[in-house]
């Protein structure tokens, strides 16, 4: 089931970037479909909490009332809960589903970036000489009839082009799977690859993006177009970290926003008794240090998704946060008009 998401996603992806012809640009289509697929749950969302933070005075009241009696207030609490259609819980349902949703996105963009890895540097290896192509073939066949090297020729191609072509220890035993003989043949054609040749490749497969020169490497001052370690800010370096700090800098704008909104529903009343601000307090402060790692180390295609993501929830909150603020000013004028 796993690999049908994955697989679904790709192809939604691939559709989204052969409309435009650029990776990047697919990203931003697909994470403004997806945030548009969960609009109404946070709408409704939204709502549920409005009622809650409009029932603190009486929920106050309940919880004073029957301090000692924890069990009848509880009993107390649900019957208001009840009468008034709320769930004390229901304003963390959209980051109960929102979590999932990145998780399965960071999972299957890694295994997308991969693939596009591995068909970006077959290509570039091809592009050289075009006898590589069966050359290659073989040696992916050789690798998945072994058994002595668990690894898929699809990972280990990435994992010589990081090492400059020479064999890591975690791969000795390939030069026996494959020959010497192939290993040096491979072994030679990755050290002739170019950062130039590797640039344009990646240009010409519609991954570079803004200052990004392959989006399925990391934004990063320390990572080559091809996802090797180079020294910070050479002329090779994939990004500048632009992505993670706007991940974080936006993650923390919304949660920012959203902890205001619920202060001051909540200044007339005691905080503690809020059930979803306390429940979503801790929550609100790790993300934006999640967003800060993971958009740091994956590749940028998922950063690209998380910043635009949160850019999105930013924009919902403020306008909703504007109509509200339009119905309850038209409601007051209707009351001092009667």
């Amino acid at each position: 089931m796993w690999n049908s998401i994955v697989d679904f996603l790709a192809s939604v992806i691939d559709i989204f970037y052969n409309w435009t012809g650029n990776f990047g640009v697919a990203v931003i289509i697909f994470t403004i479909i997806v945030k548009g697929l969960l609009l109404p749950l946070d709408i409704k969302s939204r709502k549920s909490t409005s009622k809650i933070q409009d029932l603190q005075p009486e929920i106050q009241r309940i919880s004073d009332k029957y301090k000692n009696d924890p069990e009848k207030r509880s009993r107390k609490l649900q019957e208001l809960y009840a009468q008034n259609n709320v769930s004390p819980m229901s304003g963390c349902l959209p980051m109960l589903i929102t979590l999932p949703v990145i998780f399965i996105l960071f999972a299957a963009l890694r295994k997308i970036a991969a693939e596009h890895m591995y068909i970006y540097m077959e290509q570039l290896l091809i592009a050289n000489d075009a006898s590589m192509k069966d050359f290659l073939a073989q040696i992916s066949a050789s690798v998945a009839s072994s058994d002595v090297i668990k690894t898929s020729f699809q990972d280990i191609l990435p994992m010589l082009f990081n090492n400059s072509g020479n064999l890591p220890s975690s791969l000795a035993k390939l030069p026996e799977v494959i020959s010497q003989e192939s290993f040096d043949l491979l072994s030679a054609a990755i050290k002739s690859v170019t950062f130039e040749q590797a640039q344009a490749a990646a240009a010409a497969s519609g991954y570079s993006f803004l200052w990004i020169k392959n989006i399925w490497v990391a934004d990063s001052a320390m990572k080559s177009v091809l996802g090797t370690s180079v020294s910070f800010g050479s002329a090779m370096c994939n990004g500048w970290f632009i992505l993670p700090v706007l991940s974080t800098a936006t993650q923390y704008l919304q949660t920012f926003l959203m902890t205001r909104t619920n202060k001051k529903k909540s200044d007339s009343t005691k905080k503690q008794q809020d059930p979803t601000a306390n429940s979503m307090n801790w929550m609100n402060k790790l993300l934006p240090l999640m967003s800060l790692y993971f958009c740091a180390v994956y590749n940028s295609a998922f950063a690209i998704y998380w910043t635009v993501s949160n850019i999105i929830s930013i924009t919902q909150n403020l306008v909703m946060n504007l109509i509200k603020k339009m119905k309850d000013k038209k409601s007051k004028e209707e009351v001092v008009n009667l």
